[in-house]
């Protein structure tokens, strides 16, 4: 599944909670089949990064069906790397694909593990014109009432409950929860495993390591590092 279209933006109140002043975190609803979408066949995304984070990207996109619509990836290590990955090329520099978004649209999946780096890049390409793509897995729940940013890549066995918001441009790691009515900002990273409880907030640029969880309205601030396993209560980390 792929989503291009964005839709109702969440509550004021939602916003300020993901919204960072470096960032650009415009949402939108979660994913509908690429088909219902309305597209025409010239649709091309891109993937900035070939390393393991593109690599995830990549196959969440062909499990969703959007293979035909991938036109390779953009790294600025693509000098020391091969010249394709599964079968896609490798283009060029991100300076190449900015010149392309000048001429052309091309909707962008941003797959750079660095949280910071990723949104400084996303939102360079932002002030472009660039556009983006969320890459969701088919055996993901993403509920209708859940907001769900762009950029984001979702892997299998995600769940995101009713009334959450998940800001742009974040990791939501195989098997990982959001619960209802919590949110998580932009360029977020959430391993395979966590989960983000009832009500909490986890910051921008924030990660949570394997199998961490967030409890029940809970708050783990922008730019925190949460370690594998560990638990944040209302408290703090246990």
């Amino acid at each position: 599944m792929l989503d291009l279209e964005p839709q109702d933006l969440p509550s004021p109140q939602e916003r300020n909670a993901i919204r960072e002043p470096e960032t650009n975190v415009g949402m939108v609803q979660p994913q509908v089949e690429m088909q219902r979408t309305g597209l025409d066949d010239d649709l091309r995304v891109a993937i900035v990064g070939a390393g393991g984070y593109g690599r995830v990207a990549l196959d969440v996109l062909i499990s969703g069906g959007s293979e035909e619509w991938i036109m390779g990836f953009y790294d600025d290590a693509h000098a020391t790397l091969s010249n394709n990955l599964r079968g896609f090329p490798i283009l060029g520099d991100i300076g190449m694909l900015k010149s392309m978004l000048s001429v052309e649209p091309v909707h962008v999946v941003v797959a750079i593990t660095d949280n910071a780096a990723r949104l400084r890049v996303a939102n360079a390409l932002r002030a472009l014109g660039g556009k983006f793509a969320t890459a969701v897995h088919p055996m993901s729940y993403l509920s209708d009432e859940a907001s769900v940013g762009d950029g984001c890549v979702v892997a299998a066995g995600v769940v995101v409950q009713p009334d959450a918001a998940v800001g742009s441009h974040c990791s939501l790691g195989a098997g990982s929860v959001v619960e209802r009515d919590a949110v998580v900002g932009a360029g977020a990273w959430l391993s395979a495993g966590t989960v983000v409880g009832v009500g909490a907030r986890v910051g921008a640029r924030s990660v949570l390591g394997y199998n961490a969880s967030v409890g029940r309205k809970a708050a783990v601030e922008a730019d925190a590092s949460v370690g594998a396993s560990k638990h944040v209560g209302v408290g703090g980390t246990d």
